[in-house]
């Protein structure tokens, strides 16, 4: 097996699934335009995730490339239409998260694993505490890349806060992951630390600013083509939260990635760095 061959279809952190139609080239919509946080009258606010639905258009798009090669680089974006729907029973909130619509395209070195899940996907489970249970008869089992990729979004929107906020208020807090990238089973491991920007405007609606600063560890093991593979990645990230808190709703969220990835083949090593965005728009 060339190297050439395997990496791509592999590591693109950008979860890769095609649609059964072709897909069109992806691009982020502009970066909405949100006044600088204020000082405001407010000292301190609540965020609680309010019963309901949620839709989101999701973008995403990354670039990655060999740092062992100046000449292999890979362009890919996808999109997505997801709703997420919150039910409180007692002290337990449970979730239906759906996706509907997924598109990929790649440009570059590689194409992408073309693997036709069939849509509308959906995931169910329940928040306990600071973590996300899926109910396990709602997985398939398999490497499926449309759950990884909704798995890794339920974890950016349900995001826990602490019941009270405050402009000097910041936190930290981790996840545990474990979804699948190309063929290969990953677990990755993030540490985030917040912080409340203050307040802003979002199309007219307050809003509450939080950043979050992320700290990326994963790695994982598997085959391709016979071949045993393993994957480990290492690096930053940031996320921007903007917050409706009489909605209840994350009305906007961008989640920015870089990372040093290895993929190994047969005893060799191969190198590359990927930087990635995701824009999250909650539609009204």
């Amino acid at each position: 097996m060339n190297a050439k061959n395997y990496p791509i279809l592999l590591i693109l952190w950008l979860a890769a699934c095609s649609s059964p139609r072709p897909s069109t080239p992806v691009a982020l919509p502009p970066e909405p335009s949100i006044p600088v946080p204020r000082a405001s009258p407010s000292t301190s606010w609540t965020f609680n995730l309010l019963p309901g639905t949620a839709s989101y258009r999701v973008a995403r798009t990354g670039v990655i490339e060999s740092t062992d090669s100046a000449t292999r680089r890979e362009v890919s974006g996808s999109s997505s239409h997801e709703s997420i729907t919150l039910q409180q029973s007692g002290d337990t909130v449970g979730f239906n998260a759906v996706v509907d619509t997924f598109s990929i395209t790649s440009q570059g070195m590689g194409t992408p694993v073309q693997q036709g899940t069939a849509l509308p996907f959906q995931l169910s489970g329940f928040l306990t505490g600071d973590s996300i249970r899926i109910a396990e008869d709602s997985l398939d089992g398999q490497c499926n890349p449309v759950s990884a990729t909704l798995i890794t979004d339920l974890h950016y929107l349900l995001a826990r806060f602490p019941d009270s906020l405050s402009t000097a208020s910041t936190w930290r807090d981790s996840t545990i992951t474990t979804v699948c990238r190309g063929s290969i089973p990953v677990r990755s491991r993030a540490t985030h630390s917040y912080s409340v920007a203050g307040e802003s405007q979002y199309e007219g609606v307050p809003i509450l600013v939080v950043q979050r600063a992320d700290t990326i560890h994963a790695e994982g093991e598997g085959a391709q083509q016979q071949h045993r593979l393993l994957f480990k990645a290492d690096g930053v990230g940031k996320a921007t939260y903007y917050l409706d808190t009489r909605a209840g709703r994350v009305v906007h969220l961008t989640v920015d990635q870089n990372l040093d990835l290895t993929v190994t083949a047969s005893g060799k090593a191969n190198h590359f760095r990927q930087s990635a965005k995701q824009d999250f728009t909650l539609l009204r």
